[in-house]
């Protein structure tokens, strides 16, 4: 079950609450279990990150609670729903956000997606986790959007898109984020007995990612493994790599746009291969870039943690990218904009 899909059992009632009958903070998806007014989980749900087993998420978090954790966590909620509002039945199934349409989807669709095996004669797929920066930088860039608009599948990537979602009256059923996708990702891998390919990031860093990735996945097969630095001959060494491992998936991570260029050429030379954006995740699973605790994630605060990590790097993105991204969606549907929202994948 995931959590895209989970219908919540009906809440403790507020005057049991207040009568000492009913717990604040309780189980509203285990039948079995206490009931509460509200679930731990209940702000991953709002931003669309929940990616574990709802029962087993929820179960952790109540035998995990803390001194102070309800009065959190109603604050966590109230944030969460700020942003990523209470989930629609009005669903668009690629809505255009900012520069690209994206697919919404839940996750087990995601993986579905970037699992399908390559159908174009002689080429590759290509699938983009669209980000804001990414999207920024396609919004004035008709090459980057250009590559966007031929990916076989564009996934929405962090809290901002589901904010700008809202904006545009087109909201998103889950926020796909590659960093929490890519554990999911390596199990359905191994699975399936497909095989992966890391390449990106600074030297070392990939190779370390991969082999953190396979201890914790055992029967997971990273086959190729290499930086993100790329010549003209180590880019044709690469492809030949990868063509010769038959099907398999590519990760690429060099940040937006290069990845995105990258990935769009790189799969007409290798047809059994599909290729996915992945920016910086090889730093955090290699261990060098710690990853916003948990807390800070439900607030949807994840960017400014990554900011206080790196802030020459980042400052730029977030300070100026964030409210940039907003604004475009805002005057996107002030203006109203040729409609884009109901294009069907074909």
């Amino acid at each position: 079950m995931n959590g895209a899909a989970i219908s919540l059992l009906p809440r403790a009632r507020l005057a049991d609450v207040v009568r000492g009958r009913a717990a604040w903070v309780g189980s509203r998806t285990d039948p079995t279990a206490a009931r509460g007014l509200f679930s731990p989980i209940e702000p991953r749900l709002s931003l669309g990150t929940l990616y574990d087993d709802p029962v087993e998420a929820e179960r952790k978090a109540l035998d995990e609670r803390r001194s102070g954790f309800d009065f959190a966590l109603v604050a966590r909620i109230a944030i969460a729903r700020a942003l990523g509002g209470a989930p629609s039945r009005r669903r668009h199934a690629r809505p255009w956000i900012v520069s690209s349409h994206v697919d919404n989807v839940t996750i087990p669709r995601a993986l579905d997606l970037i699992f399908e095996a390559p159908t174009t004669p002689g080429q590759g797929r290509f699938v983009a986790f669209a980000h804001p920066h990414a999207l920024n930088l396609a919004r004035f860039d008709g090459v980057l959007r250009g590559h966007l608009a031929d990916a076989d599948v564009v996934l929405p990537d962090g809290v901002g898109l589901r904010v700008a979602s809202r904006v545009l009256g087109t909201p998103l059923v889950a926020n796909v984020n590659g960093t929490d996708l890519l554990p999911l990702l390596c199990k359905e891998a191994a699975s399936r007995g497909v095989r992966l390919a890391f390449i990106g990031a600074k030297e070392g860093v990939a190779r370390r990612a991969a082999e953190n990735l396979t201890r914790a996945e055992p029967g997971l097969d990273v086959a190729f493994v290499t930086h993100g630095y790329l010549d003209a001959e180590a880019t044709r060494d690469a492809l030949a790599s990868v063509r010769a491992l038959g099907r398999v998936v590519v990760l690429v991570g060099m940040g937006s746009p290069v990845q995105e260029r990258w990935c769009h050429a790189a799969r007409a030379a290798c047809p059994e291969a599909t290729f996915v954006t992945v920016g910086g995740l090889f730093d955090f699973f290699s261990g060098d870039m710690p990853r916003a605790p948990l807390a800070i994630r439900e607030l949807g605060l994840e960017w400014a943690f990554r900011l206080a990590q790196e802030p020459r790097r980042m400052a730029k993105r977030y300070l100026l990218g964030n409210p940039l991204f907003l604004g475009l969606s805002m005057w996107d549907r002030i203006s109203r904009r040729p409609s884009r929202t109901t294009e069907a994948r074909p």
